[in-house]
């Protein structure tokens, strides 16, 4: 009985309790920027990490050639990491329409995203490193919005809010939107309680001199960001920064996106820990254990609940458990059934259904890629989902 409350306990901590209880913290505290206009005297590198992007690159750089900023304080550096398409062709293009304004650096050694980073911002000179994913898109003025954070001198790192634009389709794309704000709810909060815990990559900005080279098999985002507060900066979430992706349109696809990042997450974690353990502020590692570590371990807490709530059921009297028990087991017929697209098309219920098979894809990825990390699995590069791009 104890195991079975202890799981419950921990898995409506980690999705609703701490959640309210960083929101109320947020407004308490209102730890907002302290700018209130930009400078675009600020020079800006926007670092474009592509491997094989021949389908997105063009629209990727003009996007970001039309950005509302001073056009002599911002350059567009694309980072070629072995690819074997059009992508070199096609950058190449523009250097020679744009020349200072869009460059390409070379990577053939096949080591990922990280060590591809680390070998092209070398001797790169800048106050400001944005970093966007090839299949990303900036609202036009980004930059401003982000050059204005930096007026505060605290402030050593910003992610801005990202937009799902397909987050209209049934299924896995549409699941991502939702989790996706509910994410950014956290890191809002979070925000305005002094600091969020780890940005992504999609579209986030640190300081030149704060960013650190990193081991190849850690995520970037998460290490670089975790990075600034550990040295005694602010990192921040505004959603006046906003950046565009197609998500995922199917489970098959988003699936082992979720197994790789976690084992990524999980390896950074162990790469930071001991940093975290010795910098952050009590405050500070409450807020990174409750939203990113135990969640890291919903798949166990999950297993531990429906295991002992079957014995309950079975050798406890009463219906309470076994009331439980038919809930629990509604709830992953549920998820089973939509993960294999065998859900009746039922409103509400349905999209009920789509919740519970992401929630549940998202664990059992999450249990596997901290496994994975656990059993010394370091996963370095990937194949992207062909759906958003």
């Amino acid at each position: 009985m104890t195991i079975f409350f202890i799981s419950i306990f921990f898995l409506v901590y980690i999705y609703f309790l701490f959640p309210l209880s960083i929101y109320m913290c947020g407004l308490v505290k209102k730890d907002n920027v302290k700018a209130n206009f930009s400078n675009t005297d600020r020079t800006i590198v926007i670092v474009v990490p592509a491997h094989n992007e021949e389908a997105v690159i063009s629209k990727k750089i003009e996007n970001h050639l039309a950005l509302d900023y001073d056009t002599s304080n911002y350059k567009i550096l694309v980072i070629s990491d072995t690819s074997s398409d059009k992508t070199v062709e096609i950058t190449k293009q523009y250097m020679d329409k744009h020349p200072g304004r869009v460059e390409l650096f070379e990577v053939s050694d096949g080591l990922g995203k990280t060590n591809a980073i680390n070998k092209a911002l070398v001797g790169i000179e800048c106050d400001i490193l944005v970093f966007s994913d090839a299949n990303v898109y900036l609202k036009s003025d980004a930059l401003l919005q982000i050059a204005k954070c930096y007026e505060d001198k605290d402030v050593g790192g910003v992610a801005g809010q990202l937009i799902y634009t397909n987050n209209d389709v049934e299924g896995a794309a549409q699941s991502n939107g939702l989790y996706w704000k509910y994410e950014e709810m956290i890191k809002k909060s979070e925000s305005l309680s002094g600091s969020m815990m780890g940005a992504d990559g999609s579209i986030f900005s640190i300081r030149r001199s704060l960013l650190r080279e990193l081991p190849v098999h850690v995520l970037d985002d998460f290490c670089s960001s975790m990075g600034v507060v550990n040295q005694g900066y602010k990192l921040k979430f505004d959603d006046s920064i906003t950046a565009y992706e197609k998500g995922a349109e199917t489970t098959a696809e988003e699936f082992p996106r979720k197994v790789r990042i976690s084992n990524r997450s999980y390896n950074s974690y162990k790469h930071l820990r001991a940093e975290c353990l010795n910098k952050l502020s009590l405050f500070n590692l409450w807020k990174l254990y409750s939203h990113k570590v135990l969640r890291w371990y919903s798949l166990f807490f999950m297993i531990s609940a429906l295991v002992s709530n079957f014995y309950l059921a079975i050798f406890e009297s009463g219906y309470f458990f076994t009331s439980i028990l038919i809930l629990h087991v509604i709830f992953y017929v549920m998820a089973i059934l939509s993960w294999l697209n065998k859900f009746p098309k039922i409103p509400v219920v349905s999209k009920l259904a789509v919740i519970a098979e992401y929630f549940t894809m998202a664990n059992i990825a999450a249990g596997i890629g901290i496994l994975q990390s656990i059993s010394g699995k370091k996963t370095v590069t990937w194949k992207k989902a062909d759906s958003t791009r």
